[in-house]
């Protein structure tokens, strides 16, 4: 299905974060987009996608125009994992402990199931296809009273053909 504007297909990063939160809502996971104007609550999980380069991958542009349109282009996704580090109490049962990494053990789990080129994660990517997307490396700290990981992924991503609006 065509997108309504060039705007709308290139608008990479909400797209991505979008179809990302969908996908993991879907997984019974809440999750907050970067720029989303909702409070974060203590716990959290966050999802941010940053666009890089092209890949110099082109197709004829749509429409007949004279010039190629690059699209093809590579992309980091990181997940943001947020847990407090004690109960409500102030105590740290083993229970609380393990949450933390058990989250990340998820989050890794569905994307590495999911990210295969034709995967069910495509289904909510409207205007794109995943390339590949591989694991990057995982970030932990301790910032006051949460333990916080970051799980980071490249990957490349292209457009679809079919996804170019009619000029």
């Amino acid at each position: 299905m065509p997108a309504d504007s060039y705007t709308e297909i290139f608008n990479f990063e909400g797209n991505i974060e979008s179809a990302f939160k969908q996908w993991l809502g879907d997984q019974m996971l809440d999750v907050k987009e970067q720029l989303s104007v909702e409070t974060l609550p203590d716990d959290y999980i966050g999802v941010t996608a940053k666009l890089g380069g092209i890949t110099g991958h082109y197709n004829p542009s749509p429409g007949g125009a004279t010039h190629p349109t690059y699209d093809q282009y590579n992309f980091d996704l990181d997940f943001v994992v947020q847990t407090r580090r004690h109960n409500e109490e102030g105590s740290q049962t083993e229970n609380v402990k393990s949450r933390h990494r058990e989250i990340v053990a998820t989050i890794r789990t569905w994307v590495a199931m999911f990210k295969a080129k034709g995967s069910a994660l495509e289904t909510y990517l409207k205007y794109y296809e995943i390339e590949y997307l591989r694991p990057s490396g995982t970030d932990y700290s301790i910032e006051d009273v949460f333990d916080v990981s970051t799980i980071s992924y490249d990957g490349q991503i292209s457009i679809l053909t079919n996804a170019f609006p009619t000029v």
